[in-house]
């Protein structure tokens, strides 16, 4: 197989960032002032009608959800479906994460009965940290901005205090674009970019924020936020159905075909780009006249 490498192709800016702060320093207030919003709501946000009359004031919808799998199932229809939303918000991703830690946890004590409390080593967020790297991976490829919200931990190293970190897994700060700490200072807020990738915002520099979209907006330009998202096709059942036969007929290994799900930024075949996965078959049957040749 010959070179792979291609000349990049420039796209157009999103804004997607994760933004974590304590319990009160407006973490919520700011997400209902974007505009044109897809709001998941984790935490009961109909229970309290100023947060309720700010998202329909500004054209935005919302959905209660609390488990992982439906909010992913949520962003893969988003990735699909053709809408007119610009931003997506979660908030906060800590609940679903916490709820299913927890789930994990008690299965795991009922199935050692008793001999365990289901989170030695970690074992209960093995699940949840898998799920957060698939939802990070399908938001990286959704072309809206995204705005996923998480409570704020104390980080230690070596039993030392160092500061306060976002209290889900690091696999969703890597997959967007940037990590804000908001934080309340007396009656101001500040926000400290910890990572982005934007020029617009620099790494470990900090911002007034008080008034929050208004900064954001002049810093990326009103436009982003307001440009009609793309939608992806995805790979249809026949595909699905072209590929899995013939991985099985070429015995291909589970191995490769990770390392397939890797390069189209999938964890399922069902994620696969309509055109990724007729590349792959397309491979693959060549591979088959190959060998019966």
């Amino acid at each position: 197989m010959g070179l792979r490498a291609k000349k990049p192709v420039i796209q157009e800016p999103r804004v997607k960032a994760l933004i974590y702060a304590d319990k009160g320093a407006g973490k919520t207030h700011f997400c209902c002032t974007f505009p044109d919003t897809y709001y998941i709501d984790t935490e009961g946000l109909e229970d309290y009608p100023q947060y309720v009359k700010m998202i329909h004031d500004n054209k935005g919808d919302l959905v209660y959800l609390t488990e992982l799998g439906e909010i992913i199932k949520e962003v893969q229809e988003l990735l699909k479906t053709k809408h007119n939303y610009k931003t997506l918000v979660i908030d906060s991703i800590s609940f679903p994460y916490a709820w299913m830690a927890q789930m994990e946890a008690e299965r795991l004590a009922l199935k050692a009965k008793g001999e365990s409390e289901g989170t030695e080593y970690g074992a209960n967020l093995a699940k949840v940290k898998r799920l957060i790297f698939q939802l990070g991976i399908l938001l990286s490829r959704l072309d809206m901005n995204i705005l996923c919200v998480s409570h704020e931990k104390v980080k230690y190293a070596d039993g030392k205090e160092l500061g306060k970190t976002f209290d889900i897994s690091d696999k969703m700060a890597y997959s967007l674009g940037a990590v804000w700490h908001l934080r309340l200072q007396g009656k101001f807020r500040k926000l400290f970019v910890e990572k982005s990738r934007y020029t617009e915002m620099e790494t470990n520099t900090s911002l007034d924020f008080d008034n929050g979209y208004n900064l954001i907006k002049s810093l990326f330009g009103e436009e982003i936020f307001k440009r009609e998202s793309q939608q992806e096709e995805l790979a249809t059942p026949e595909q699905i159905r072209q590929y899995n036969q013939l991985t099985k007929i070429l015995n291909i290994s589970d191995e490769d075909k990770q390392k397939w799900l890797r390069n189209a930024k999938a964890q399922e075949v069902e994620e696969m780009s309509k055109d990724y996965i007729q590349r792959a078959i397309d491979y693959l049957n060549s591979q088959v006249k190959g060998e019966a040749a």
